[in-house]
């Protein structure tokens, strides 16, 4: 088993986890009957939120092979 260099800052990190952790959790909010007329906004945040994760994600990644590579 090899050692990889971890890519991205630990802020970087933290806030994609944040993201994906939040936009998990807002369908689950959806659910509640408070909620029952709004549900079509939970969902798209949802979906607008893990998409900005995994952009980041992928930006980080891109960011640190072009890096690696100079």
């Amino acid at each position: 088993m090899t050692t990889q260099r971890v890519r991205g800052t630990a802020l970087e990190r933290a806030i994609v986890v944040a993201m994906i952790l939040v936009g998990g959790s807002l369908p689950v909010a959806a659910n509640l009957p408070l909620f029952q007329d709004v549900v079509w906004v939970f969902w798209l945040a949802s979906l607008a939120l893990i998409v900005g994760a995994l952009i980041l994600v992928v930006n980080i990644n891109w960011r640190g092979r072009r890096s690696s590579e100079s």
